[in-house]
């Protein structure tokens, strides 16, 4: 099963990002909750929709474009969603916050890095999943590593991203041939292979969402 890409995302800053990844996965609802009904409670949709709901409403809160403190309010409403992926995401972001906070510098693709590294990190010891347990962090970790391969090629932010977004999307896509070691899923066993993980799959939709919106215009 495949989850439709939502329109192309506004440019212009961090917090039109957030808000653009928030789109995207209200407009992927139903077919993240018909993804995880294969496998799950299917439920997942709305859990990310209540999560990125709130997401705008802390955002609203936030009067200045201070990139830790409007990521501190993405964790704050990804983390009000409740169910399992509540707080992986506030974890997360938390921990990206905490990362960019000691930096100060959040145009820098060695920052980015760094915050993602860190979010990964948390992730990874909130849930005790590993890259191939068929997770968010089989398109996390993705993620992270093409981040570092830009680094090292001395990519822009803005292509940083794009490599990041599509290598995540990939290993999103891969772990349709995963069975899930952790979580509800895994009470399906072998029943699991054959679709992507929801976590996985709406956390490339963000991802996405965040490169297209930082993209220079054209």
């Amino acid at each position: 099963m495949t989850v439709d890409h939502a329109r192309a995302a506004p440019s212009g800053g961090l917090r039109a990002a957030i808000l653009a990844a928030a789109e995207a996965i209200e407009a992927a609802r139903e077919p993240l909750c018909a993804l995880d009904a294969t496998t799950g409670d299917g439920d997942h949709g709305m859990t990310m929709t209540i999560g990125a709901r709130g997401v705008r409403r802390q955002l609203e809160r936030v009067a200045d474009e201070d990139p830790v403190r409007l990521v501190r309010a993405a964790a704050a409403g990804m983390g009000s969603a409740g169910g399992a992926i509540g707080p992986i995401y506030g974890r997360g972001l938390s921990a990206l916050a905490d990362s960019v906070a000691s930096e100060r510098d959040a145009e820098d693709v060695a920052v980015a890095r760094r915050a993602v590294d860190a979010a990964a990190a948390a992730v990874a010891a909130l849930g005790g999943a590993r890259p191939g347990d068929k997770t968010i962090l089989d398109a996390l970790v993705p993620f992270v590593e093409a981040l570092a391969s830009a680094e090292s090629r001395g990519r822009s932010l803005a292509e940083a991203a794009t490599e990041a977004a599509a290598a995540a999307r990939a290993g999103a896509d891969a772990t349709a041939s995963l069975r899930a070691r952790v979580g509800r899923s895994s009470r399906f066993g072998e029943r699991s292979i054959g679709t992507p993980d929801p976590g996985a799959t709406s956390f490339a939709i963000i991802v996405e969402a965040l490169a297209r919106a930082v993209a220079p215009s054209t």
